[in-house]
């Protein structure tokens, strides 16, 4: 059977290989998941020696786990949930969660003024600049689509102090925003 469909990887019949030694087939997998992955850790990490550590990390996860992916969702959504994972870990390995709101921002709004004018890239680059709480949240929560009481388990806060990370990462963008 051909690993593929229509030229597009058919990731059970990858896995199913790549779990049995097949390092043709892991490639592949890893040639049509890598860069989407790797922006995944970047966006947590904020910087690039973390993103590389938590990428390699989650590599190593992912084809540990390869036999037990079944096939019953999309291989990118599990293969994701092991990166987040591990950006998770990886973050709460530095033990900088909960840090505190800096000086000069008290509230944030829900109108990030400039936001219309801003690129992707320059959102990202803003985003990555969040300390590691925030910047944790902020995925989470507006790019990955979990909600506050998942987010609060994922982290080990409350779903309280996931809202309130939230609404200060809000505040710091808008002050960044602001000041450029």
């Amino acid at each position: 059977m051909d690993p593929t469909r229509n030229g597009n990887p058919h990731f059970e019949v990858l896995a199913k290989r790549a779990s049995g030694g097949d390092d043709r087939s892991f490639q592949m997998i890893y040639d049509a998941i890598a860069g989407k992955m790797y922006s995944l850790c970047l966006r947590y990490a904020g910087n690039t020696e973390d993103a590389n550590d938590w990428f390699q990390e989650s590599f190593v996860k992912l084809y540990r786990n390869l036999a037990s992916f079944r096939g019953d969702g999309s291989f990118e959504g599990w293969a994701r949930r092991i990166f987040v994972s591990s950006c998770i870990d990886g973050i709460k390995k530095r033990h900088q969660l909960l840090p505190s709101l800096p000086d000069g921002v008290d509230k944030a709004s829900d109108d990030l003024t400039g936001y219309d004018k801003l690129t992707n890239d320059d959102l990202i680059g803003y985003i990555r600049q969040l300390p590691d709480g925030y910047r944790a949240v902020v995925n989470l929560c507006l790019v990955e689509g979990y909600n506050h009481k998942e987010i609060g388990e994922m982290l080990n806060i409350s779903e309280e102090g996931s809202r309130s990370q939230l609404f200060r990462a809000r505040a710091l963008l808008q002050k960044m925003l602001t000041k450029n």
